[in-house]
């Protein structure tokens, strides 16, 4: 139920170059790149139940999307915003 074409304009527009292991290049007011991670940059700060590992598998992190973009929280990724 969630728009193959939505979730790959997020994935585009997060993390252009596909790169599952993809750590975010912002920062944090100290300088500290921020914790997000993966094909969708899941910010494991705010996903304490979510591993680095399962942050960088595809598949996880697609599905991650996918159920939330269903269950109406597609606020959590900014690029949102951009791209709907």
């Amino acid at each position: 139920g969630v728009s193959a074409d939505l979730m790959i304009s997020i994935i585009n527009c997060e993390n252009r170059d596909w790169n599952p292991t993809l750590q975010s290049y912002a920062k944090y007011k100290n300088g500290e790149r921020e914790k997000s991670y993966g094909l969708v940059q899941i910010h494991l700060p705010a996903h304490p139940s979510i591993s680095y590992e399962q942050a960088t598998d595809p598949e996880f992190s697609i599905n991650f999307l996918a159920k939330n973009l269903a269950e109406g929280r597609a606020s959590m990724w900014s690029c949102y915003a951009i791209v709907r």
